[in-house]
C-alpha cells in the first residue's frame, strides 16, 4: 500500500484518518498512524515516492524563511504526476480580519485568536507583538503574494501544473472554486466552511509534479 503524507497530527476524527494510507508526520505522535518528524528537517522519504501529500494549517505556525526548504522537500519525495495540497488561513478574509492586529501600514502582524498578544510600547509609539511558545501561535500571515513568493523561491515552481482553487487574489477579488477531494479532504474550506459568508477563508492550492 502506498503512503500518503500529511502534514501535522492525523487526528482520529479527520477524514484522512480513515484513509488507510494516509500517516501522520507529528512533532509528538500519538498513535500508530503518526511518525515522529520535525517539519523542519529533511523527510525521511526517497525521491519520487509518495503520490499524495497534504497540509492542512500546518505551514502558518512555521518560520516563512524556513518553508522554502520545507516545499523543496516534498517536491524531492513527490511523485512524478502526484499531487501536493497545501491549505493555509487567508488573512484577506473578514473573518481573520476580526481578530487581527494590524500595523500603521494596515499590514496583519497578530492574530489575537491564534497565540498573538500587543503591548504598546510609549517610547516608540508604536504596537508590540509577542507570540506563545506553545506550536499554537501564528507566526506570519498568509496572503496569495506570500504563497507565489514561496513558490518562486523553491523548487515547488518545477511542478508541471500549480492550481489555486480558494483565496483572495487582491483586496477585492477572490477565487471560490470547487476543490476537488481527492482524498484530501480541507476543512476550512467552502462550501463545508461558510463562516466568511461566502468568501474564502483559506487559500488551498494543488501542485502536480
Amino acid at each position: 500500500m502506498e503512503q500518503y503524507l500529511y502534514f501535522g497530527n492525523l487526528g482520529l476524527g479527520e477524514r484522512q484518518f480513515q484513509i488507510a494510507n494516509f500517516i501522520g508526520l507529528a512533532l509528538h505522535p500519538s498513535h500508530d498512524r503518526e511518525i515522529r518528524h520535525n517539519a523542519l528537517e529533511a523527510l525521511p522519504f526517497p525521491e519520487n515516492s509518495i503520490p499524495k501529500i497534504q497540509s492542512q494549517d500546518v505551514f502558518e505556525h512555521l518560520p516563512f524563511e524556513k518553508l522554502p526548504f520545507i516545499l523543496d522537500e516534498i517536491y524531492r519525495v513527490l511523485k512524478p504526476a502526484g499531487v501536493f495540497r497545501l491549505s493555509v488561513p487567508d488573512y484577506r478574509s473578514p473573518l481573520l480580519k476580526k481578530r487581527s492586529i494590524f500595523d500603521d501600514r494596515q499590514r496583519v502582524i497578530g492574530d489575537l485568536m491564534m497565540g498573538a498578544s500587543a503591548t504598546y510600547d510609549s517610547a516608540t509609539a508604536q504596537t508590540k507583538v509577542s507570540f506563545s511558545q506553545d506550536g499554537n501561535a501564528h507566526l506570519w500571515f498568509p496572503k496569495y503574494e506570500l504563497i507565489l513568493d514561496l513558490i518562486v523561491k523553491s523548487d515547488i515552481r518545477k511542478c508541471a501544473t500549480i492550481k489555486f482553487y480558494q483565496c483572495f487574489t487582491n483586496d477585492e477579488n477572490f477565487l471560490t472554486e470547487p476543490i476537488p477531494e481527492n482524498e484530501m479532504f480541507v476543512l476550512r474550506s467552502l462550501p463545508h466552511d461558510n463562516r466568511s459568508n461566502g468568501k474564502p477563508i483559506s487559500i488551498v492550492v494543488d501542485f502536480v509534479k
